[in-house]
């Protein structure tokens, strides 16, 4: 059967992320120029950062379009063991040098890298790549269980290890979808579940600092001078802005009253000016790409852009979810960034690599009178 591809890239997918990157230059910059003056008297400090990140971005995006994202498939196992490799060196690297706190970054001169981004990428490639070449294995516990649930549980552990709670959650629940699309058999995959729920568990309860922010989210203790401060003044910031917002450089908050307004709190500045119609239309973009980015994933000619697309997807929406879940108060504070919106150079690599991933796809889409061939879940 010769199947009809798509030769241009998905237009509307492309639209939806573009409109969402300028969007985040302009609130950016917004966000962060009363931090950047008070500390380096320049209000464009964070913002020429963030520039750069975005052209460094562009190319990342670029060369994964350019690509034919098949050829990720035969290196997929590799990039998950350098990935692991790279996450054992963070630890030793930052622990030998007494930099507990910062152990989650490599200082490359004057950037910093983030391993977890690339340990998450690698997660997504390597759990699609070994379910598209191995579904004729899937149900044997040995060869088709435990390789990928070994390779998820390394990188899960070491990230938690750093110590990054947040991204090792959002890698477990990655893999653990994927796992489930992929096929593997619930009799397999409801104990590894039931270890990582348990693991989580004792993580949580050996880090007081953990505990106390769940337990002041749960309980809905103000707590300002403490756990509640940034949720606290981040509920004030979006209270500020109303129906209709402040305007445009015009919220008040972020003339630091409101803890990191340039990075995890950065939708709370758009909160203000914008108002509540404005980061409701902020939401329906990041919903509409995600919707079409797994709409791409189910069109992909294969098992292998099936799964590393709707993996991808889920990523990228998880970070908004979280994010938004912890601004608003409904979550305790993880400190994940809004993708495209938030400051950080690791993230807007990984989530322009997504893009372009994605894009790629869409140039091998089967025409839409081909269904989905999804493999299915096993009892």
């Amino acid at each position: 059967m010769n199947a009809k591809y798509h030769r241009s890239i998905d237009q509307i997918y492309f639209i939806l992320a573009i409109i969402l990157i300028g969007i985040g230059f302009v609130i950016q910059y917004s966000a962060s120029s009363s931090l950047a003056a008070a500390k380096f008297n320049d209000p464009g400090f964070y913002m020429r950062g963030h520039f750069v990140r975005i052209i460094v971005g562009l190319i990342v995006g670029l060369f994964f379009l350019q690509i034919n994202y098949n050829h990720l498939k035969s290196i997929s196992f590799w990039f998950a063991i350098s990935s692991i490799i790279l996450l054992v060196f963070t630890l030793i690297y930052n622990r030998s040098s007494g930099s507990t706190s910062m152990a989650r970054w490599i200082q490359l001169g004057p950037f910093r890298f983030q391993p977890s981004e690339l340990a998450k990428f690698s997660v997504i490639l390597y759990l699609a790549s070994f379910y598209d070449r191995h579904q004729d294995i899937i149900n044997d516990f040995k060869k088709g269980f435990l390789p990928p649930a070994i390779i998820l549980t390394f990188i899960i552990l070491l990230v938690v290890a750093e110590p990054d709670f947040s991204t090792g959650a959002v890698i477990a629940v990655l893999g653990i979808t994927i796992m489930i699309i992929g096929g593997t058999k619930l009799v397999h995959l409801s104990p590894f579940i039931g270890l990582i729920i348990i693991f989580s568990i004792f993580t949580v309860i050996r880090s007081p600092y953990k505990l106390k922010r769940i337990i002041t989210t749960i309980s809905g203790q103000n707590d300002i001078q403490g756990a509640g401060y940034q949720i606290h003044q981040s509920l004030i910031t979006l209270g500020n802005g109303g129906f209709w917002g402040r305007g445009l450089a015009g919220s008040i908050e972020k003339n630091l009253f409101l803890p990191e307004p340039h990075t995890d709190f950065v939708f709370s500045v758009a909160g203000e000016e914008f108002g509540f119609i404005g980061v409701t239309l902020l939401l329906i973009l990041f919903l509409a790409l995600f919707i079409r980015g797994i709409q791409i994933s189910f069109r992909a000619p294969n098992i292998f852009g099936n799964l590393m697309g709707i993996g991808l997807s889920i990523s990228m929406f998880s970070y908004v979810l979280a994010n938004i879940g912890v601004v608003c108060g409904i979550l305790p504070v993880t400190g994940l960034p809004l993708p495209f919106l938030s400051y950080g150079g690791s993230t807007m690599l990984y989530n322009f690599a997504c893009i372009g991933i994605l894009l790629n796809i869409s140039k091998k889409m089967l025409d839409k009178e081909k269904p989905l061939r999804l493999v299915t879940i096993h009892d």
